[in-house]
């Protein structure tokens, strides 16, 4: 396997990190969160304007990124705790060019004339009338447009929403305030667009999504590594750094551990999936289940190593934290925990 990314993959990380650097999103979105108006559409077209979500597309139009290689770029988006839909952009021109979405559809996402958020959370079926049953659960934000919905069945598809039909929330989510999320009925509510694929088509986008957002907490990971080692630099008890204590190098080698422990298995699932591996959806099952949980664990320890700033909305270690539970619960319910479930039932969850 090959576990190095490409000159122009690495031009695009570089540029998205001093993209973030440059507007300080960072402490940004972290300040925006706290008063619950995270997500940018200016931001978002700003990123649009970058190709970020042409990533996948050959050229002209992108660079033909592998999910490996947009894996490497996913993980500057998690490091700012980007609230746009970028990772699931990514995935969704793809799929929906590859399988004859509209072309003004294709547009408008690539340049970021209309937010599409993916919505893989809950089941969702079609009826013979061409509405939907189930329910989704998506962003609660005053920028998304559409909602792309992926329905199980013997035939699958993706089905496109107008966010402004759905009916009154079911019930909210604040967990995660950079990304907020709602519940919804969508019962009879009527698709703009349906683009047809395999029930396997289907599973491919939501297990590529999975490993897109797992890349986001790695990335989330090392920014909370390297800002926790900057701050017990700098703190001092009794005279010096705390960063000389040896529990704290420790805790700190053990974090750096789990970095990389969790980046090598994102990485493996990613590499698995563009080879078309007979292992890919258990490889991206393990992923899920892991790391998630080693996410938390590492946001947890920075947050102690913070002392009593840990727990403020100055320090925003805890804004990774709950980014990290509520993709743990996201990722269980799109079914990509459970192997055996995307082999089996094609109906995807939703």
């Amino acid at each position: 396997m090959d576990f190095a990314t490409g000159e122009d993959v690495d031009a695009v990380a570089s540029v998205l990190a001093d993209f973030f650097d440059r507007r300080d999103d960072a402490r940004v979105i972290a300040e925006a969160s706290a008063a619950g108006t995270a997500m940018s559409r200016a931001r978002w077209q700003a990123l649009c304007e970058l190709g970020l979500p042409a990533l996948r597309l050959p050229e002209p139009d992108g660079i033909g990124a592998s999910l490996f290689d947009c894996a490497a770029v996913a993980e500057r988006l998690g490091a700012v705790l980007l609230p746009e839909p970028a990772s699931a952009s990514i995935v969704l021109v793809h799929a929906v060019k590859a399988h004859g979405g509209s072309s003004d559809l294709v547009e408008a996402m690539l340049d970021g004339s209309r937010v599409v958020v993916l919505a893989a959370h809950h089941a969702v079926t079609g009826r013979a009338d061409g509405t939907l049953a189930g329910r989704i659960r998506v962003a609660d934000d005053d920028i998304t447009d559409l909602l792309a919905v992926p329905v199980g069945g013997p035939h699958g598809a993706i089905t496109l929403l107008d966010r402004s039909a759905l009916g009154a929330v079911t019930e909210r989510c604040d967990v995660d305030p950079s990304r907020p999320s709602a519940l919804f009925d969508v019962a009879g509510v009527v698709p703009v667009e349906t683009v047809p694929m395999t029930p396997e088509d289907v599973a491919t986008l939501v297990r590529d999504w999975a490993v897109l957002a797992l890349s986001e907490l790695v990335g989330g990971m090392q920014a909370v590594l390297s800002t926790t080692i900057d701050f017990v630099q700098e703190r001092e008890q009794f005279g010096r750094s705390i960063g000389g204590f040896q529990a704290i190098k420790h805790q700190l080698a053990n974090m750096y551990l789990s970095v990389e422990q969790a980046r090598a298995a994102v990485q493996f699932a990613a590499v698995s999936c563009d080879q078309g591996d007979a292992t890919a959806v258990s490889d991206v099952a393990a992923a899920a289940r892991w790391v998630p949980r080693s996410a938390i664990e590492t946001f947890d320890n920075a947050i102690h190593l913070h002392g009593a700033m840990g727990y403020s909305w100055e320090v925003g270690v805890h804004l990774h934290l709950r980014r990290a539970v509520v993709t743990r619960a996201l990722l269980h319910e799109s079914g990509v925990t459970e192997p055996q479930t995307l082999h089996t039932d094609h109906e995807i969850a939703s």
